[in-house]
């Protein structure tokens, strides 16, 4: 059986705050594409979202090769995730649609760091406050609700990750209610 976002976070593959991220984008039918193909991460979270097919992988092996691809073979718009050699996550960057200058002109956005590993702390940094906006009203939330909810995400998946159950479809049936929670809120 596949792992769960929260035995990635048990394993150190991802930390909360990221899991969270990646949860609630893929919850609310973000894309979200992995680097490397495959893994426990994309499984796992493929499995937490509201269309699994959504979540993809492929080729590339860091951002800059999968910005290569066209956009058949990678998502327009949504999250690139990639992992290193032993399936930890060492970056995650949101694909921002492209915009129009005042002219009518289309003129891409570059993409956004969501957060990045610091080798000499042994961590993952987030950055993702820097384009809350824009996820808010892609989610049709406030930046303040969105920020709330990642952190109540962030803070449930830590519990669990600590003394939440070692089955993984308990974790799963955990998930989903708090989904179904929260969800019931907006």
């Amino acid at each position: 059986m596949p792992a769960t976002i929260v035995d990635l976070i048990r394993s150190g593959r991802v930390d909360a705050e990221l899991a969270a991220l990646l949860w609630l984008l893929a919850s609310n039918r973000f894309s979200v594409h992995m680097v490397p193909l495959g893994g426990a991460v994309a499984a796992a979270v493929r499995d937490v979202a509201a269309d699994p097919v959504q979540v993809t992988d492929g080729p590339g092996a860091s951002i800059e090769e999968v910005l290569r691809q066209p956009v058949p073979l990678r998502p327009a718009t949504g999250a690139i995730v990639v992992a290193d050699g032993d399936g930890r996550v060492i970056a995650a960057h949101l694909l921002r649609p492209p915009l129009r200058d005042g002219a009518g002109h289309v003129r891409p956005q570059a993409p956004a760091v969501l957060a990045a590993w610091v080798e000499s702390e042994g961590r993952l940094e987030h950055y993702a406050w820097g384009v809350m906006p824009e996820l808010a009203a892609e989610t049709d939330r406030k930046a303040g609700d969105l920020e709330a909810e990642l952190d109540e995400r962030a803070t449930f998946l830590r519990a669990l990750a600590e003394s939440g159950p070692g089955d993984a479809d308990a974790t799963r049936s955990a998930l989903l209610a708090w989904h179904r929670r929260a969800s019931a809120a907006h």
